[in-house]
C-alpha cells in the first residue's frame, strides 16, 4: 500500500447505543490524538434503531445485504447515540480491497478506529468481539451523507468557510454584517442551557456573571463540569471539557496573535449584548478585572 497524498478532511465517528456508556472516554482519546479536531458533536435517538442502522450503512462501500449479519447485534442496542464530526488533519488516504468491494479510506482513522474497539469493545473469553462499539466513515462522501441525514444540507461546507477578518464559527456563518463595540462588561449578557436532560431542553437568557462558566471560574469548576455533562451533544455541539476550559485560562490573553481576530460576538437585543461566541473568553476577560471589552456586533442583511 502506498498512502495518497491528501489534504485534511472531514470525518465522522458514530458511537452505537452500547458505547454511550465510554462516552467521554472515547471524546478524550479523539482529543489525544494530533491528527483529530472535534468540530461537532452531536446526539441522536433513532425512533426505530432497524431504519438507522439500514441507513448507516448504505452510506457503506459495501451493499447491505452483505453487512446484514454483522450489524445484527445492533438492533438490541440502546437507542441512543452520538455524531462526533472531526477534521482529520492528516487522513493518508489509501485504496483498500479488491474487485466490488475496493474503496478509498484513511489509515490513520482506520488505525485510530481499531484501537477505540480493542479498547471499549465487548469481550468473551478474553478475545475482542465483533460488537463494534463505534462506526467511522472511510471517506468525506459518506461524512457528507451523514450530514445530510442530520439534516445539514450543506454537508461538510458548513465547516469550510474562512471570514477574513473575523473569525465565525460554523454555526455563525450566515452572519454577514458586524461592526466593532467597546462597551461596558455589566452589559454582557448570554444564552445558557437548562432543562432536564440534553433531549429535554431549552435556552435562557441571563447575565454573564450567572452562566456556569464564569461561576466555575470564581466558585467551584464542578458547576461548569455538571453542565457540560448533561447538555454534551445536546444544545452543546463543540468541543467543550474543564482540561480545555483550565488550558484557556491559563494562557489567555484576549485578542493578541494567533487570535488576533477571533473577537467575541454579539448581537443587542435592546440594551443587552448577548454573546452568540466567545462564553468561555469573556468569562476569563471578566476575572481579569477588566470593565470594558471590545466586541464584534455582528448581525445579517436584510433586503
Amino acid at each position: 500500500m502506498h498512502a495518497l497524498f491528501q489534504k485534511s478532511r472531514y470525518d465522522a465517528i458514530l458511537i452505537w447505543g452500547h458505547g454511550m456508556k465510554y462516552f467521554h472516554n472515547i471524546l478524550e482519546d479523539i482529543r489525544g490524538n494530533e491528527n483529530f479536531k472535534i468540530v461537532k458533536i452531536e446526539k441522536y435517538k433513532p425512533k426505530n434503531i432497524k431504519k438507522f442502522v439500514k441507513a448507516m450503512y448504505s452510506f457503506d462501500y459495501a451493499p447491505y445485504w452483505h453487512l446484514k449479519a454483522k450489524t445484527k447485534y445492533l438492533l438490541q442496542t440502546e437507542k441512543e447515540v452520538c455524531f462526533i464530526f472531526i477534521q482529520n488533519k492528516d487522513p493518508q488516504e489509501d485504496y483498500l480491497d479488491e474487485g466490488s468491494f475496493r474503496h478509498k479510506e484513511s489509515l490513520t482513522l482506520k488505525k485510530f478506529k481499531e484501537y477505540l474497539r480493542d479498547k471499549y469493545n465487548p469481550y468473551e473469553n478474553g478475545k475482542r468481539t465483533h460488537h463494534h462499539v463505534v462506526h467511522a466513515t472511510d471517506s468525506e462522501e459518506q461524512t457528507q451523507k451523514m450530514l445530510y441525514f442530520l439534516g445539514y444540507t450543506q454537508g461538510v461546507a458548513i465547516f469550510q468557510k474562512i471570514h477574513s477578518v473575523v473569525s465565525l464559527p460554523y454555526y455563525l456563518n450566515d452572519y454577514n454584517l458586524f461592526h466593532f463595540l467597546q462597551i461596558d462588561v455589566q452589559n454582557l449578557y448570554a444564552k445558557i442551557v437548562d432543562g432536564e436532560s440534553w433531549d429535554n431542553s431549552f435556552t435562557k437568557i441571563v447575565p454573564l456573571q450567572e452562566t456556569p462558566h464564569y461561576l466555575g471560574l470564581c466558585k467551584d469548576m464542578d458547576l461548569y463540569e455538571e453542565y457540560i455533562e448533561k447538555f454534551l451533544g445536546g444544545a452543546l455541539q463543540e468541543d467543550y471539557s474543564v482540561q480545555r476550559y483550565e488550558t484557556l485560562v491559563e494562557n489567555f490573553n484576549y485578542l493578541q496573535e494567533p487570535y488576533a481576530n477571533s473577537f467575541i460576538l454579539v448581537e443587542r437585543v435592546d440594551d443587552k449584548y448577548i454573546i452568540l461566541d466567545g462564553l468561555h473568553r469573556a468569562s476569563c476577560y471578566i476575572m481579569q478585572g477588566k470593565k470594558e471589552i471590545k466586541v464584534c456586533h455582528i448581525f445579517k442583511r436584510t433586503l
